[in-house]
């Protein structure tokens, strides 16, 4: 029920009886001057309503800027320089081996080289020999041919010995790729390496942006797209909210957990956002309709009903029952009970509401 007062009771100014008797005078009832000059109003209006929703998630690493270090040649761990979680630049031994493997390759280049000076040798006694006419013409290119063959394999060994960069003692390091945190670590001092071992020794993740996977339940699809901005809320940094939009949806729904994967791409520059760390996403996105709005603040909850002081003057305040229809990020859309443009209090509308209707 619609109930309107001509004034308020907020400020009831009454003329005592004085010891004589004389009749009562009555003032006519307003806002008070205090209540009049602190009250802020707000004044509805329709606006297309927006939707807030959660999702649960976590960090991951950004894929597109990870590293799986593994060895080149088989062996063993003779030196460990880091553990994980350690920060690596581009090129850091992480690791030296000893490897038999590059023990052969080391003995090739020795042989490589050992025929090289013999061609060389050849070639010179073969270049004299063809001035004497003591060998024929084809001899001489046959020699100039080794003498090609043994610099192309000294070349060739000397190739792969450096790709291994192998020293002596046949060892070999293993070096970081890129730069950023060891975030896997396969590898023991003493341990033996083999080729064929599937699993990474190392590796290496750059934390400097990271990925953050939310589950989209398959009711909520449809209101999800590629754009949408979102607010991600870590449980460490539960008062901090990390920015970015959904950059990637990928159009393949988990067998097991049945959820779609969304993707937020975050800069974390200072590393405080890290893997596998729980994450909550707030997705803001638009309705296709619209709804009469107002500030939450505006909105009064008595006796299980909702109501907003609507103001025409310091005298004229109305009482109006709304249905509420949601609220978002401070904004309650109505469904019944106001009109576009009206205008409702924010501030002391309790005491106007208490005032009117006790």
């Amino acid at each position: 029920m619609k109930i309107r007062y001509s004034f308020l009771l907020l400020s009831i100014w009454m003329l005592a009886c004085t010891k004589k008797e004389q009749p009562t005078d009555t003032v006519t009832f307003r806002l008070s001057e205090t209540i009049s000059k602190g009250k802020e109003l707000a004044v509805s209006k329709s606006e297309v309503v927006k939707t807030e929703l959660i999702l649960n998630g976590k960090i991951t690493l950004n894929e597109d800027k990870v590293a799986r270090v593994f060895p080149l040649a088989g062996g063993f761990v003779k030196e460990l320089y880091v553990e994980l979680g350690d920060y690596v630049k581009k090129g850091q031994i992480l690791a030296i081996i000893r490897s038999p493997e590059i023990a052969g390759f080391t003995r090739e280049g020795v042989d490589a080289e050992a025929q090289l000076r013999v061609a060389e040798k050849n070639a010179q006694v073969a270049e004299q020999l063809f001035k004497t006419g003591n060998i024929s013409e084809v001899e001489l290119i046959n020699s100039r041919k080794e003498l090609e063959s043994a610099k192309g394999e000294v070349e060739r060994t000397r190739a792969v010995l450096d790709m291994y960069s192998a020293g002596k003692e046949s060892i070999y390091p293993i070096k970081s790729p890129v730069s950023g945190v060891i975030v896997q670590k396969n590898i023991a001092l003493n341990m033996e390496l083999r080729t064929e071992d599937i699993s990474p020794v190392f590796v290496v993740g750059n934390l400097d942006e990271v990925w953050v996977m939310a589950n989209i339940y398959e009711s909520d699809i449809p209101n999800i797209k590629e754009g949408y901005q979102a607010e991600v809320i870590t449980t460490s940094y539960p008062t901090k909210i990390y920015n970015g939009r959904i950059d990637k949806i990928f159009n393949i729904i988990d067998a097991e957990t049945k959820v779609l994967k969304a993707r937020v791409t975050l800069p974390n520059n200072n590393f405080e956002l890290k893997p596998e760390m729980f994450a909550q996403v707030k997705i803001n996105y638009n309705e296709p309709y619209s709804k009469v709005a107002v500030p939450s603040s505006a909105i009064i909850f008595d006796k299980s009903r909702y109501y907003v002081m609507v103001y025409l003057s310091d005298t004229n305040i109305e009482t109006r029952e709304v249905k509420v229809f949601k609220d978002n990020k401070g904004i309650t859309y109505i469904d019944e009970g106001l009109k576009d443009g009206e205008k409702v209090m924010t501030k002391f509308q309790l005491l106007v509401y208490d005032a009117l209707n006790d």
